[in-house]
């Protein structure tokens, strides 16, 4: 026995210094989205009570394959673990407007536990914040109250803080609308609302993908698809060296 030691520790040194090219495969790699409409797709989402956009094959996209997410899945070779998207929710808690009571209970924040175990997550929020004149608030960080997360900036914050406690080994990307929106919220508002998303996903270290998206009816057709698909998988292929 006491001649057989070197030898095992010898074996154990080398494989210590021996590390593949490629440790993750890409088809081993999972990812989840917490999201709005931009990103359901009626039976496609989970749990299968939320509500998906139904109107997509009225402005062009007729099937799923057409989605972001789909396009993006099938480029990077990528599984989904989890499309946890409902239709017309914010990220904060805010309720008031009309259909506030319906939404605000299914708010980013009242979902992000419900991610399963992926290797990457997306959260691709924050239009239906801007529309519905939720208050950006202060930048909070910690003990955050129940006023406060009815505001846009404390609620992301919060969002962001607890989505990296429950998912520690996720690497996480905030995807954000950026291009302006002719008849929609004001030039004033977009500005600010990339001010505050830039400054609390630096502040996690969370990537903020900035995304131009071409629309009708207020909603990525099948070029804005393409659009989001095109710049996600930009950004991927240069973290994930692909």
């Amino acid at each position: 026995m006491k001649r057989l030691l070197p030898l095992l520790a010898l074996a154990v040194l080398m494989s210590a210094c021996v590390k593949p090219d490629n440790p993750v495969q890409p088809t081993e790699i999972k990812f989840s989205i917490l999201g709005d409409s931009y990103s359901s797709y009626e039976g496609y989402v989970d749990p299968d009570t939320n509500d998906p956009w139904l109107h997509y094959s009225e402005i062009g996209v007729t099937s799923v394959e057409q989605m972001w997410w789909y396009k993006m899945a099938n480029k990077m070779e990528w599984s989904v673990e989890l499309n946890n998207s409902f239709s017309g929710a914010l990220i904060s808690n805010f309720e008031d407007f009309d259909g506030g009571s319906y939404y605000a209970p299914n708010s980013f924040i009242r979902r992000m536990d419900n991610l399963g175990n992926p290797d990457v997550i997306f959260i691709f929020g924050a239009t239906n914040d801007v529309w519905q004149d939720a208050p950006f608030g202060d930048y909070v960080y910690s003990n955050w109250t129940e006023e406060q997360l009815c505001s846009f900036r404390p609620a992301l914050a919060y969002l962001l803080d607890n989505v990296k406690r429950l998912y520690p080994r996720a690497k996480i990307y905030f995807l954000l609308e950026t291009s302006p929106c002719p008849g929609g919220i004001t030039e004033e508002t977009r500005l600010n609302l990339v001010e505050s998303a830039h400054q609390i996903t630096n502040h996690y270290g969370v990537d903020c993908i900035d995304l131009s998206i071409h629309k009708n009816w207020w909603h990525p057709d099948a070029q804005g698809q393409e659009d989001i698909a095109r710049q996600v998988i930009e950004v991927l292929e240069a973290d994930f060296n692909v």
